[in-house]
């Protein structure tokens, strides 16, 4: 069956809306597993400097530039 020229120009366009459509589902799929990823490194950075300044209060510890604020930071 020969198809007509309106035919061909739908399904182009059918297949460029699905593949948009896969896209950005995928996008939101990974924005929410970069989100939780982030939440979970600064919480892991959080604990760490909270953990070194516990520690640093009993006892020396080496300076950490990284683990300390630095100026203007707060």
């Amino acid at each position: 069956m020969k198809r007509t020229f309106k035919q061909r120009v739908e399904a182009i366009v059918e297949a460029f809306s699905n593949m948009d459509e896969g896209l950005k589902k995928e996008m939101m799929a990974y924005d929410k597993i970069w989100s939780e990823r982030e939440k979970q490194i600064k919480k892991v950075i959080t604990n760490t400097v909270g953990m070194y300044g516990d520690l640093s209060g009993l006892v020396a510890l080496p300076q950490i530039k990284t683990l300390e604020l630095g100026e203007g930071e707060e």
